[in-house]
């Protein structure tokens, strides 16, 4: 059987080792037999691991008398996430290190700094509070991957309010039907992304979507182009209006159930499913998955090139925020025709420690000339993550090569929207197999269940559940909880039903064969 083993000196320094042995578990195993058993134990370890700050304490950390599809958390506890993810890095001393290193897709190169960032995201809660934009309200986000979106969805949570991301690709239809679910009341935009060496209007098609949602009273758009507002009467210019807002904003508090965003699903059919994500889960799930899972320390530089409409988007500024690191941000595609390995390239031109592939984008590397690829420097790479769709043994064996360089860890991971992270994962400590899962995520407490609800047994393909509900798990879709319990709770009652068929092996390992709900998940959308 062909496996990977990570580097002995990865191994040792990772900051999942070290965790291990803070909480006196011999292994990985046992920690997670330990979290499942001890869940008031665990997270309080892990809120203090990823330094997550509270502005009021909690009472009761974890509330489960209704069952666990009525779990409650950190009852009594007020806070707002901007503290921990910004604040918490200017209050020890790293103001001036660079937050955003942005790669715009002309070759334009912008850093800010976490001072920068922190300023523009008070800049933009002040602009939206002196539009009577309050916290709870609910604001969609629909803009590229430049360094001013992350201060948008900052600015957003900083103020309370409640962001709604929309994928920089969706038509008017697709924006309409998720700002009239959510009841929005405001948007930040941008007039236009380029694509191809040309403008694409995106104000425009927000304009259009917005025809007959007066509810939504404020428009501020970022001009790029330097065009005409859409709707002068209501588009306000980003420069004018941020621009000119105070540097300063406090952080709201919130209550910790409180939610600080609706990602919605990539479903085709019905009305969107809006998943409600709240300050603490997010933040949580970030720190197991991303600051354990991952590897990711403080002067690591992480770059998984998605979109803020994707639930990759904000997990990627979170989790290199938390752990305070530098984002690598790209604007554009991973590969173009003159510029097939792009991804990679700017991967070795910023010294890029982790980053994400998806096995479609590795098969599309895989036709190209490899010669432009061999020649970047790629030995910065530590931690090369994947999700979205299984792999094929020669995709996952040519990245492992090529990519990888058979040092950099090829850690594959599995979860979605509705967990704001993994349900199986890979991690440094493991032997890793070709396309598969090494462990479950910490805390999930996953089983392997036929359609009876029996436990499959090893090497039998079954519906993965989870049987004990971690932070970061949604607790709701957005005004309709019937079809939060109809979707995830009826299947296995008692346990959470997470829509793939699986296989898990004698050895340990987790393969995904497949979804069992007929939902189309392609490249991780």
């Amino acid at each position: 059987m062909v496996t990977f083993t990570p580097p002995a000196d990865i191994r040792a320094n990772s900051t999942l080792k070290a965790f291990l042995e803070s909480c006196g578990a011999s292994d990985y195993e046992a920690l997670v037999e330990r979290a499942i058993a001890e869940p008031e134990w665990f997270w309080p370890q892990i809120l203090d691991h990823g330094g997550i700050r509270f502005q009021r304490p909690y009472e009761v950390l974890r509330d489960i008398a209704d069952g666990p599809e009525n779990i409650r958390w950190a009852i009594g506890g007020a806070l707002n996430l901007t503290e921990t993810l910004l604040d918490a890095h200017i209050d020890g001393g790293a103001g001036d290190k660079p937050a955003i290193d942005w790669a715009g897709g002309d070759g334009t190169r912008r850093v800010w700094s976490y001072a920068d960032l922190v300023a523009e995201t008070a800049r933009v809660a002040g602009a939206l509070a002196a539009r009577d934009v309050k916290p709870g309200d609910t604001v969609g986000l629909y803009m590229p991957m430049i360094p001013e979106t992350q201060a948008a969805l900052l600015g957003i949570a900083r103020l309370g309010a409640i962001a709604v991301p929309l994928f920089s690709g969706f038509a008017a239809q697709a924006i309409h039907a998720r700002l009239q679910d959510a009841g929005a009341c405001a948007v930040l935009t941008v007039d236009a992304s380029p694509r191809r060496g040309r403008p694409v209007p995106m104000e425009a098609t927000l304009a259009e979507a917005l025809s007959d949602l007066p509810q939504v009273h404020t428009v501020i758009s970022l001009r790029r182009f330097g065009g005409p507002a859409a709707n002068p009467a209501r588009d306000l210019d980003w420069q004018e209006v941020v621009g000119a807002a105070s540097p300063e904003f406090p952080a709201q508090a919130v209550d910790a159930s409180d939610p600080l965003m609706i990602a919605y699903t990539s479903g085709t059919t019905g009305r969107p499913k809006g998943v409600v994500h709240n300050h603490l889960g997010v933040q949580a799930k970030a720190t197991v998955d991303f600051l354990l899972g991952l590897d990711m320390k403080r002067e690591d530089r992480h770059l998984w090139m998605t979109d803020m409409g994707w639930v990759m988007g904000p997990l990627t500024l979170f989790s290199t925020l938390l752990a305070g690191a530098t984002l690598v941000l790209a604007e554009g595609a991973p590969s173009t025709p003159d510029d097939p390995f792009r991804l990679l390239r700017i991967v070795a031109e910023r010294g890029v420690t982790h980053t994400g592939v998806a096995p479609t984008l590795v098969r599309q590397f895989m036709t190209q000339d490899r010669s432009q690829l061999d020649d970047l420097d790629l030995s910065a790479l530590r931690i090369v993550a994947s999700t979205g769709e299984a792999w094929s043994e020669d995709a996952w064996q040519w990245h492992l090569e090529h990519i990888c360089r058979n040092r950099a860890v090829p850690l594959n991971i599995a979860g979605g929207t509705e967990l704001f992270g993994a349900i199986l994962t890979s991690t440094v400590l493991h032997d890793i197999r070709p396309g598969g899962f090494t462990a479950q995520s910490l805390g999930v407490a996953a089983q392997v269940l036929r359609a009876d609800g029996s436990e499959a047994d090893p090497g039998e393909v079954g519906e993965p559940v989870v049987t004990q509900p971690p932070l970061g798990l949604t607790q709701t879709i957005w005004q309709d909880k019937p079809r939060y319990f109809e979707t995830y709770w009826s299947a296995f009652p008692g346990k959470w039903r997470h829509g793939d068929w699986v296989r898990h092996d004698a050895d340990g390992t987790w393969f995904i064969m497949g979804r069992s709900d007929d939902t189309l998940n392609i490249a991780g959308k």
